[in-house]
């Protein structure tokens, strides 16, 4: 019995620790014709232990880690963006780049996704490592 809890123990934390990119990643043929985006989880102690799942538009198209991100490139047009399912809708536009930040939200006890400007994604990009 103990052998079962052990290795239902194991298990759990597998998938809870799983991150990379998924089989939904997006793809495009033509990267100059696309927007550049990034999605970079903070580094808080909230959620440490566990991968968050980024949504996009209908897709789970990655898993972060406490103190990753994700680069990829978008089709112009609008997108939605979230924390397991998409919450904020964007008009992505070509040659254009975007930086998203997902951060602990102590009001709700959960996370949440924002658009975040260039300074500060450069601070949260030197601080991050990307998932491949």
């Amino acid at each position: 019995m103990k052998k079962l809890i052990a290795i239902a123990f194991t298990a759990v934390l597998v998938v809870a620790c799983a991150h990379g990119k998924t089989d939904s990643f997006p793809t495009v043929a033509n990267q100059s014709e696309a927007a550049e985006v990034f999605v970079i989880r903070d580094n808080n102690f909230i959620g440490w232990g566990t991968s968050l799942k980024v949504a996009l538009d209908d897709s789970i198209i990655a898993r972060l880690r406490s103190g990753e991100y994700v680069k990829f490139y978008l089709t112009p047009g609008f997108h939605s963006l979230g924390v397991s399912q998409p919450t904020i809708t964007v008009p992505f536009e070509k040659g254009q780049t975007y930086h998203f930040l997902i951060f602990a939200d102590y009001t709700k006890f959960g996370f949440d996704i924002r658009r975040i400007g260039d300074r500060q994604a450069d601070m949260w990009l030197s601080k991050t490592k990307p998932i491949e």
